[in-house]
């Protein structure tokens, strides 16, 4: 599956009987991402389906993007494909051809996705950064940033460090240890170190997180630093955000950046009462590898904050947990959008068949995946997903609040700036009442149309009207 042409995106909207003009893409267990020709709306309502009602629907936050981790495992996979393949598979990872992603996350050093544990200044004590150098990304992280902003140049890019340098750290080493006090002014001045290093390379970076998975301890298996909610908020607060304005720099910071169980909301409620913290924060940085709770969770959390932005930062493929499928996808993507964020971001951006390079113990598999022999690409069920969405929201959509029934299916309703709607709609296959298939009626400006749906295999749909 290669996808569909830009100049087919660009055709034209075929009116309906009401002048609606409107598209569907769709993606099947038995065809791959196509469009299909749809009946468009009429007067005429089902007296039994409650219609999904458009013109009562509520508009939400704002949509940014989708997103994927150039981890530096991903930019060297990248790196040692032959060029011509590598053209062929970015295009489909950042154009419209594709998923059209429009964010990347960068590790900040080592995580458990690289070729290798490092830091970019190993020297103990230097505070002022004299020995900081970004000379190993320049190898192929920095290149593969760059041919991604090539083709998207309004690419959002945000980064996170899995650890500090070690000799920042109680152990003294990245896997392990808690981030020194006396030590945050040094950590500060690398990220500003940071920043200003991939600018100076032509890669803005607009937001960063202290710290990846701040409540995990790794066991020693890989780069971590746990922060309690008050040793994370001191750092901001009186520490990176005063270093990255001292310095000029425009680069928003995200806090937490992980799960939002009971633990994780209770711990960004704290941070965010600490005096003077939340005017330093740009946002909340959220991964979902927990189950559930997101309306018990984080819902409340953005209700309490909504000014302050939430973004999904971390979430992909696995290689053995095969439950990972389109439908499974959709509950993940589908909830967090709906519950506050305004991103959704894959993990690796593409691994091996083995899930590798890596320098940890997962078992992550790559959004895309590379044939270590013969460089071909497969797709995983998130990017097949994701190809339903990308393409078609827009930055500065509105995530929309609709009413009706689902009929056991799992969607998500977007606004355009244009006024355009776009509906993704995922089903599992599973018959309804043993005879019927899923069924959707869709109700706009009065009127009314059924979605096609398959029966008996699953299916990821796209319409788009306006």
């Amino acid at each position: 599956m290669t996808g569909i042409a830009l100049s087919v995106l660009a055709a034209a909207f075929v009116a309906s009987e009401g002048g609606e003009e409107l598209r569907l893409f769709q993606t099947t267990e038995e065809k791959g991402f196509r469009e299909i020709v749809t009946p468009g709306f009429t007067i005429h309502p089902y007296p039994t389906i409650e219609p999904l009602d458009v013109d009562a629907a509520v508009a939400k936050h704002e949509f940014l993007a989708l997103g994927a981790s150039l981890t530096d495992a991903s930019a060297w996979v990248l790196a040692n494909m032959p060029e011509e393949k590598r053209a062929k598979l970015m295009r489909e990872l950042f154009t419209p051809e594709g998923c059209n992603l429009g964010a990347i996350r960068l590790n900040i050093g080592a995580s458990d996705y690289s070729t290798a544990i490092y830091s970019y200044d190993d020297v103990p004590g230097d505070v002022d950064m004299k020995h900081f150098s970004l000379a190993r990304d320049d190898e192929y992280l920095v290149p593969m940033a760059k041919a991604v902003k090539a083709l998207r140049p309004d690419l959002f890019v945000f980064a996170a460090p899995w650890s500090p340098p070690g000799w920042m750290k109680t152990s003294g080493m990245m896997m392990a240890g808690n981030l020194k006090k006396e030590c945050m002014p040094a950590l500060a001045n690398y990220f500003v170190k940071y920043v200003q290093g991939y600018g100076e390379r032509g890669v803005a970076i607009d937001a960063v997180s202290p710290q990846n998975e701040t409540m995990c301890d790794t066991g020693g298996m890989y780069p971590c630093c746990t922060y309690s909610a008050a040793m994370e908020g001191a750092f901001v607060r009186d520490h990176l955000a005063p270093a990255l304005r001292n310095a000029g720099l425009k680069t928003k910071i995200w806090v937490h950046d992980h799960d939002p169980t009971a633990k994780g909301a209770l711990r960004v409620a704290e941070l965010l009462s600490m005096p003077g913290v939340e005017g330093a924060v740009g946002g909340v940085a959220w991964h979902c590898y927990c189950d559930g709770a997101l309306s018990t969770n984080l819902a409340p959390l953005k209700a309490a904050h909504p000014a302050l932005p939430f973004y999904h930062t971390e979430n992909g493929p696995h290689i053995l947990i095969k439950e990972r499928t389109e439908w499974w996808w959709a509950a993940k993507v589908f909830g967090m959008l709906q519950n506050g964020c305004s991103m959704f971001t894959s993990w690796c951006l593409c691994l091996d068949e083995l899930g590798t390079p890596m320098t940890g113990g997962h078992l992550c598999g790559g959004f895309t995946v590379v044939d270590s022999e013969t460089h071909e690409v497969s797709y995983s069920p998130q990017y097949r997903l994701f190809r339903h969405i990308g393409p078609f929201v827009k930055r500065g959509a509105r995530v929309m609040e609709v009413q009706g029934s689902r009929d056991g299916t799992r969607l998500i309703l977007f606004r355009n700036p244009d006024g355009e709607y776009v509906l993704v709609v995922a089903c599992d296959g599973s018959p309804v009442r043993k005879i019927q298939r899923h069924r959707l009626v869709i109700k706009y400006k009065g009127r009314y149309k059924t979605l096609p749906l398959p029966g008996c295999q699953w299916s990821v749909s796209t319409l788009l009207f306006k």
